[in-house]
Protein backbone atom coordinates (compact mmCIF):
# COMPACT_ATOMS: atom_id res chain seq x y z
CA UNK A 1 0.00 0.00 0.00
CA UNK A 2 2.47 2.61 0.62
CA UNK A 3 4.14 1.67 -2.67
CA UNK A 4 0.67 2.52 -4.09
CA UNK A 5 0.91 6.14 -1.73
CA UNK A 6 4.76 6.83 -3.57
CA UNK A 7 3.12 5.92 -7.22
CA UNK A 8 0.07 8.18 -6.64
CA UNK A 9 1.99 11.22 -5.28
CA UNK A 10 0.05 11.14 -2.20
CA UNK A 11 0.73 13.59 0.39
CA UNK A 12 2.56 12.23 3.84
CA UNK A 13 0.25 11.48 6.28
CA UNK A 14 -2.28 8.98 8.48
CA UNK A 15 -4.29 6.23 6.52
CA UNK A 16 -6.40 4.18 9.06
CA UNK A 17 -7.46 0.63 7.63
CA UNK A 18 -10.04 -0.88 9.83
CA UNK A 19 -11.19 -4.37 9.53
CA UNK A 20 -14.37 -4.51 10.58
CA UNK A 21 -17.40 -7.19 11.06
CA UNK A 22 -20.30 -6.96 8.68
CA UNK A 23 -22.95 -5.59 11.53
CA UNK A 24 -20.45 -2.47 11.73
CA UNK A 25 -19.99 -1.90 7.94
CA UNK A 26 -23.67 -2.03 7.59
CA UNK A 27 -24.33 0.36 10.44
CA UNK A 28 -21.48 2.71 8.86
CA UNK A 29 -22.83 2.02 5.45
CA UNK A 30 -26.37 3.28 7.16
CA UNK A 31 -25.12 6.34 8.81
CA UNK A 32 -22.65 7.84 6.04
CA UNK A 33 -24.68 6.48 2.95
CA UNK A 34 -27.91 6.11 4.03
CA UNK A 35 -27.86 2.21 2.21
CA UNK A 36 -29.09 -0.08 5.16
CA UNK A 37 -27.12 -3.52 4.14
CA UNK A 38 -22.87 -4.37 4.48
CA UNK A 39 -20.91 -3.82 1.87
CA UNK A 40 -17.21 -4.89 1.27
CA UNK A 41 -15.72 -1.22 1.29
CA UNK A 42 -15.59 1.67 2.50
CA UNK A 43 -13.39 5.40 2.57
CA UNK A 44 -13.52 8.64 4.23
CA UNK A 45 -11.08 11.02 2.77
CA UNK A 46 -9.85 13.75 4.87
CA UNK A 47 -7.26 15.21 3.09
CA UNK A 48 -8.48 18.07 1.20
CA UNK A 49 -9.67 19.13 4.35
CA UNK A 50 -7.88 21.62 6.51
CA UNK A 51 -9.27 20.53 10.07
CA UNK A 52 -7.27 16.71 9.42
CA UNK A 53 -4.13 18.13 9.65
CA UNK A 54 -1.79 15.04 8.32
CA UNK A 55 -4.83 12.58 8.22
CA UNK A 56 -5.29 11.15 5.00
CA UNK A 57 -8.67 9.02 5.28
CA UNK A 58 -9.87 5.96 6.48
CA UNK A 59 -10.56 2.30 5.07
CA UNK A 60 -13.06 0.01 6.37
CA UNK A 61 -12.71 -3.35 4.80
CA UNK A 62 -15.22 -6.44 5.74
CA UNK A 63 -13.23 -9.70 5.48
CA UNK A 64 -16.54 -11.70 5.76
CA UNK A 65 -17.11 -9.99 2.51
CA UNK A 66 -14.02 -10.09 1.08
CA UNK A 67 -14.10 -14.05 1.67
CA UNK A 68 -17.15 -14.60 -0.08
CA UNK A 69 -15.76 -11.96 -3.01
CA UNK A 70 -12.66 -14.52 -3.17
CA UNK A 71 -14.67 -17.76 -3.40
CA UNK A 72 -16.60 -16.01 -6.68
CA UNK A 73 -13.91 -15.05 -8.32
CA UNK A 74 -11.45 -18.27 -7.37
CA UNK A 75 -9.09 -16.24 -5.74
CA UNK A 76 -7.75 -16.50 -2.57
CA UNK A 77 -8.96 -14.39 0.42
CA UNK A 78 -6.10 -12.33 1.20
CA UNK A 79 -5.86 -10.98 -2.76
CA UNK A 80 -9.32 -9.91 -1.93
CA UNK A 81 -8.45 -8.22 1.27
CA UNK A 82 -5.38 -6.45 -0.54
CA UNK A 83 -7.49 -5.52 -3.47
CA UNK A 84 -10.42 -4.16 -1.68
CA UNK A 85 -7.98 -1.77 0.69
CA UNK A 86 -6.77 -0.51 -2.64
CA UNK A 87 -9.63 0.30 -3.86
CA UNK A 88 -10.57 2.19 -0.32
CA UNK A 89 -6.73 3.94 -0.64
CA UNK A 90 -7.32 5.07 -4.06
CA UNK A 91 -10.96 6.71 -3.10
CA UNK A 92 -8.91 8.27 -0.38
CA UNK A 93 -6.58 9.94 -3.03
CA UNK A 94 -9.17 11.16 -5.01
CA UNK A 95 -9.93 8.22 -7.67
CA UNK A 96 -13.78 7.33 -8.21
CA UNK A 97 -15.82 5.31 -10.62
CA UNK A 98 -18.73 7.38 -11.45
CA UNK A 99 -18.58 7.28 -15.25
CA UNK A 100 -17.49 4.17 -17.33
CA UNK A 101 -13.83 6.13 -18.42
CA UNK A 102 -13.15 7.17 -14.36
CA UNK A 103 -13.89 3.13 -13.39
CA UNK A 104 -11.77 2.12 -16.18
CA UNK A 105 -9.06 4.09 -14.89
CA UNK A 106 -9.43 3.33 -11.12
CA UNK A 107 -9.73 -0.09 -11.54
CA UNK A 108 -7.24 -0.53 -13.94
CA UNK A 109 -4.42 0.92 -11.65
CA UNK A 110 -5.94 -0.98 -8.37
CA UNK A 111 -5.16 -4.22 -10.50
CA UNK A 112 -1.48 -2.64 -11.38
CA UNK A 113 -0.90 -2.35 -7.61
CA UNK A 114 -2.22 -5.83 -6.82
CA UNK A 115 -0.08 -7.21 -9.41
CA UNK A 116 3.30 -6.57 -7.95
CA UNK A 117 1.94 -8.56 -4.83
CA UNK A 118 -0.24 -11.89 -6.54
CA UNK A 119 0.70 -13.63 -9.34
CA UNK A 120 -2.12 -15.08 -11.52
CA UNK A 121 -4.13 -17.28 -9.31
CA UNK A 122 -3.99 -15.69 -6.90
CA UNK A 123 -0.58 -17.12 -5.78
CA UNK A 124 2.51 -15.22 -3.57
Amino acid sequence: MLAALQDERAPAGELSLVFVGERAMRQINLDYRGIDRPTDVLSFSYWNEPHAGSVLGEVFVSPAYAERQAREAGCATEEELVRLSLHGLLHVIGYDHDTPPTRRRMLARQERYLKRWFRPGGTR
